[in-house]
């Protein structure tokens, strides 16, 4: 019989979560539980925001920003000058 092996992250949260006391870990398990679920409704909210915003030709919102550029887009004064054949520049 073959069993799986835990991942690091649940050995780690299973770790922290046993030095607490009985009744600390069921809260610790639901403040987990509601940040990820958070999370996940944000991501959600963003994506149709920026659906929204594209079907009905408005400019997207920064915070539903999806493509966050290219990477010399954050460089500054290092970053190298645009191609001429870009024409995304």
């Amino acid at each position: 019989m073959y069993v799986t092996q835990a991942s690091w992250k649940s050995e780690i949260f299973q770790s922290v979560v046993g030095f607490l006391p009985d009744w600390a870990q069921g809260a610790a398990l639901g403040v987990f539980v509601l940040a990820v679920l958070t999370a996940w409704a944000l991501k959600l909210k963003r994506k149709f925001t920026y659906h929204r915003a594209v079907r009905a030709g408005r400019p997207v919102p920064e915070s539903a920003r999806y493509a966050q550029g290219r990477g010399a887009d954050h460089l500054g004064s290092y970053a190298p000058p645009p191609r001429q054949d870009d024409p995304t520049a």
